[in-house]
């Protein structure tokens, strides 16, 4: 394990052996300093942006020798401090490594920090399209693998690194290495947290996609008509998203105190690929309504969401607070405890609720119920201000005591919390933490790997 930190003498100390600086300035030290979540701080000592895989080798090396820990960063969109360096650390920015590569039938290479919009902007030209994309592909395609990733088209493949054919890994003691699916190297890095080694470039799968695509959005009223439908639908549609959106409707009493009050309506967006004709699949359906239905190009419908982000950032949310919830559960507890889930969760907080269906391909240390059916549990509000932020954590903590009692399994790009019991990662790896444990020792013997959210 790291016991050591870095200090001006080391910084020092390695532009002398190595010939590359690393920054130090304030503004970097701030800037990297936090992550999209805003709930946790925690500077670098220095920050390396490496330009070419033999710097990155070179600073992996000083670091293994002296035993000084290091954090991998893409564009830092975590929100638990998986990108946050621990005290005297260092941050290593991933930002250069940003190129699309080779393309080939079925499959793409690309640099750790390609973003997937332009990984796409490549494989749509001939026609091709990962199995699974992130909602927003805004996001490097090294952090989504190193957390797991999940999409509109989850319900049929299951998660996005599951379709992930090769790696180039730097590990802890500085060796480059090509690794495919036999590889402990390769299913320890997907969904890894970064804990093993530093993905340089990865081989994802593709597969063959038509130009267009129509969305349905309906909307319900009765939660089990919702549901009944969207297991009837699956077999007729390439995309879902699903959510509960609470209408307000006034205040109540609660506790001597008024309160939000709202009636929970139930969204279903159905899109289907098509190239000259969509067929209609609406009419095995019983929606309340059909709020609309479009069509637009299929790059068009992979960034839908940018709107959205421009948005966040037009009115100062994005700079806000953004402690997201994120968790696997079984779908029959799920359908069983639905109702009373949004009744107790805080309006502020709950602006949102997505249900996402999820197939169980998966790969490495990605994490999921031992059940038939699952979904995932997500409260992906737009921006918290600083005065909720308490009431927020409380409600995450609410949750996880519901949910992770009934076989629940947190998906490791969420906000987990500050104080984690010393049992957590035992309990959320269960038969894998022996692995978990043992692969950090063979990749990265000196344990310079290390965040916030992973210590060790």
């Amino acid at each position: 394990m790291s016991q050591n930190q870095w200090s001006l003498e080391k910084i020092k100390q390695y532009k002398e052996d190595t010939g590359q600086a690393l920054l130090s300035d304030e503004q970097s030290l701030v800037l990297f300093g936090q992550d999209f979540g805003k709930l946790i701080q925690s500077q670098p000592v220095a920050v390396s942006a490496p330009q070419s895989i033999e710097s990155l080798q070179s600073l992996i090396l000083f670091s293994n020798q002296y035993h000084l820990p290091v954090t991998i960063r893409g564009n830092g969109l975590s929100q638990g401090g998986q990108s946050l360096p621990v005290p005297g650390g260092l941050t290593i920015s991933m930002q250069s490594f940003n190129k699309t590569l080779d393309l080939s039938e079925d499959l793409i290479w690309v640099e750790a920090n390609t973003s997937w919009k332009n990984l796409l902007e490549k494989s749509l030209v001939n026609n091709k399209a990962p199995y699974v994309l992130p909602y927003n592909c805004n996001l490097s395609v090294g952090g989504v693998l190193s957390a797991g990733g999940i999409g509109a088209s989850s319900f049929k493949y299951g998660v996005i690194n599951a379709y992930v054919s090769a790696l180039e890994v730097v590990d802890g003691l500085g060796r480059k290495q090509i690794v495919e699916k036999n590889s402990p190297l390769f299913q320890a890095c997907l969904s890894g947290q970064g804990r093993f080694g530093v993905i340089t470039k990865a081989c994802i799968q593709l597969r063959s996609v038509q130009p267009r695509v129509k969305t349905y959005s309906l909307v319900y009223a009765d939660q089990n008509q919702w549901f009944e439908d969207i297991y009837k639908i699956q077999g007729k549609v390439d995309y879902m998203e699903i959510f509960c959106s609470p209408s307000i409707q006034g205040a109540r009493l609660k506790e001597d105190k008024r309160v939000p009050m709202a009636y929970w309506l139930y969204g279903l967006h159905l899109s289907v690929e098509y190239d000259r004709h969509a067929e209609n699949i609406l009419g095995q359906l019983k929606p309340w309504n059909v709020l609309n239905i479009q069509e637009e190009s299929i790059l068009s419908y992979f960034l839908r969401h940018n709107s959205r982000f421009d948005m966040m950032k037009l009115t100062g949310q994005w700079d806000l607070l953004h402690p997201w919830y994120e968790c696997f559960v079984p779908t029959s507890f799920l359908t069983g405890v639905l109702s009373q889930l949004l009744e107790e969760l805080p309006l502020h907080y709950a602006s949102l609720v997505h249900v996402v269906p999820i197939a169980k391909q998966k790969a490495g240390f990605m994490m999921l119920p031992d059940c038939d059916s699952i979904c995932e549990f997500m409260i992906l509000n737009p921006g918290v201000p600083y005065s909720l932020e308490k009431s927020c954590l409380k409600a995450i903590e609410d949750l996880d005591k519901h949910l992770l009692q009934n076989n629940g399994k947190r998906y490791l790009s969420g906000f987990l919390g500050t104080e984690l019991p010393d049992n957590y990662w035992l309990k959320h790896f269960g038969e894998k933490y022996d692995s978990w444990v043992g692969l950090k020792k063979q990749y990265d013997p000196a344990g310079i790997f290390s965040s916030i959210l992973h210590h060790i």
